[in-house]
């Protein structure tokens, strides 16, 4: 079972991983202090490509733990470019789609009972699913960076149930994580009475932001195989019953 608290050391663990960790933060500081500017249009332009890369390095870190690497975080351009290209005509169609049809239910559904919060629940719901889809989608791709994988239908329909009630049981995990790394040193701004908006504090809260990438990688790779259905000896040449993640796994180097 994918264990959080694995995924964490995994995160740490890595060669260079405090080096990869602050890189990547860079991007994200800046697109983040663009917004606190209200720089609105300039900060979509810089967030688009900034997502995109921080996708792109989440699909190679599970393919590269599922693959029996030690790499979670990769400086290597040219598999960032590759596997970004591969999971935009993977996940991308899938991602319209299914915003357009959640978009079409919460829009042209309506109900003929007056129930308070109804409405807000129903649309929670639904998004709730359309979000898991996509997101089952994204995994099914990143276990092997196949695009094919991201269109397997009965994959899909058997698992986002699954990815669903794992993400609502990861998330609250998560936020008790990154509340301890944030609220310490968010105290220390506060008793300092330093800015909250400063360059110094957003730089942290983005290398944790990348922190989480990676740990978040280090587990669904882990829980993929459970959550994404494939064949019975997937992998078992790499699987161990010893920890997880890159203590789990017999990487190469």
């Amino acid at each position: 079972m994918a264990s959080l608290t694995d995924a964490f050391n995994d995160a740490f663990g890595e060669d260079m991983a405090m080096v990869k960790i602050i890189v990547y933060a860079i991007p994200v500081s800046v697109c983040a202090n663009l917004f606190l500017e209200k720089s609105f249009v300039a900060g979509y332009l810089f967030a688009i490509p900034t997502l995109i890369l921080l996708a792109t390095l989440m699909s190679n870190g599970i393919c590269s733990i599922r693959s029996n690497k030690r790499e979670i975080l990769t400086f290597n351009i040219v598999s960032l470019v590759s596997v970004a290209i591969k999971m935009i005509i993977a996940v991308l169609p899938i991602l319209c789609l299914m915003t357009f049809i959640g978009y079409c239910i919460v829009t042209f559904v309506k109900f003929p009972f007056d129930i308070p919060n109804f409405t807000l629940i129903f649309n929670c719901i639904v998004w709730l699913i359309v979000f898991s889809v996509i997101f089952t989608s994204y995994l099914a791709f990143s276990k092997t960076l196949n695009i094919f994988e991201a269109y397997n239908i009965k994959v899909i329909s058997e698992s986002s149930m699954d990815v669903c009630i794992n993400l609502l049981f990861l998330i609250p995990q998560l936020l008790i994580a990154n509340g301890i790394l944030i609220g310490a040193v968010w105290y220390l701004f506060f008793v300092f009475k330093l800015p909250l908006n400063s360059m110094l504090f957003v730089f942290y809260c983005s290398c944790v932001g990348i922190l989480n990438l990676s740990t978040l990688s280090s587990y669904f790779a882990q829980a993929s195989y459970e959550l994404i259905k494939g064949k019975d000896n997937e992998y078992q040449d790499n699987y161990y019953m010893k920890g997880s993640g890159i203590n789990m796994y017999n990487r190469k180097k």
